[in-house]
């Protein structure tokens, strides 16, 4: 990947993320589950990128409890 792609693709997933927690602090569902999902697939596309297996799984684990929390958003 180009690294000023994987650039904007870290820092603007990091900026996402922090607006997802700021959202989350103030209790602003489901906003903050869609925006943080949002920012962890960046990340994931960023540790893939790297091969940083640790990143990897981390970012894996949470799409998935952030899928569980839109699907079950969706559902009620």
């Amino acid at each position: 990947m180009n690294k000023t792609l994987e650039s904007i693709i870290e820092w603007s997933s990091t900026a996402i993320l922090i607006v997802g927690v700021a959202l989350t602090s103030f209790n602003i569902y489901p906003l903050n589950v869609y925006l943080s999902f949002a920012g962890n697939l960046g990340w994931l596309i960023v540790a893939l990128s790297w091969r940083k297996k640790s990143l990897i799984v981390i970012q894996i684990v949470m799409a998935v409890i952030y899928m569980a929390g839109i699907f079950s958003q969706i559902k009620s």
